[in-house]
């Protein structure tokens, strides 16, 4: 899907979906925290909810820009103001190093699968790839395999291999069906949204996306 390289369409839609990805993290990611939240568990955890986020968000910046290097430099941009967060407030730098491990994940991903359509069987080929390879080096990070038992490297490959990756992949076809199902009724009767992407897509509105994306992160911490 590699496309003619367009400068300025790749800078404005690295800053629209860096910027998206960057507030989500910020926001949601505080809420997924709070205790009454985490009662939940794994069904509500970073893991199935703002990791498959943050994959959508790279596979609509690679489809708007047609290069899966898009998502490498979203990766960057969303890491580089959380790593600047996290210098001013004394806090770990892992949330960063976890920003750029997805990128990397989804940037391999869409480098060997080059999806047409997003929302199609090969899209969701692409999604598992990249969660699964994600999950699976986040594991041995979080692990020192070194000095960690058998038993304890298993449990937790069971439980982010491949618990938490099927939820995550079920919740992700859910929600791609529903946006397939909308995709398909707005072909059907012949719904126009020119106008809302070129809004959606201005250099004016990625700007102040990413001018909000700083603004939330150093406010929500």
């Amino acid at each position: 899907m590699e496309k003619k390289y367009q400068p300025l369409k790749l800078l404005f839609t690295v800053l629209l979906f860096g910027g998206l990805w960057g507030i989500i993290e910020a926001t949601l990611g505080t809420f997924l925290h709070l205790p009454m939240v985490k009662m939940a568990g794994m069904y509500v955890s970073n893991s199935v909810i703002l990791v498959p986020i943050a994959f959508m968000l790279m596979g609509a910046c690679y489809k708007r820009s047609g290069t899966f290097r898009s998502v490498l430099y979203m990766g960057v941009l969303a890491a580089g103001i959380k790593a600047i967060s996290c210098a001013v407030f004394h806090m770990s730098f892992n949330p960063a190093y976890y920003i750029l491990m997805e990128a990397l994940c989804m940037g391999v991903a869409l480098f060997v699968f080059r999806p047409k359509e997003l929302l199609s069987f090969k899209g969701l080929g692409l999604f598992i790839f990249a969660n699964t390879m994600y999950l699976t080096l986040s594991t041995f990070i979080r692990v020192n395999v070194t000095t960690a038992s058998m038993a304890t490297i298993t449990a937790n490959i069971e439980k982010y291999v491949f618990m938490i990756n099927a939820i995550a992949i079920l919740y992700t076809f859910a929600f791609g069906s529903l946006l397939y199902g909308g995709v398909k009724l707005a072909q059907k009767y012949n719904w126009n949204f020119d106008n809302v992407k070129k809004i959606i897509y201005s250099p004016i509105t990625a700007s102040v996306v990413a001018s909000a994306m700083v603004v939330v992160t150093f406010l929500v911490k």
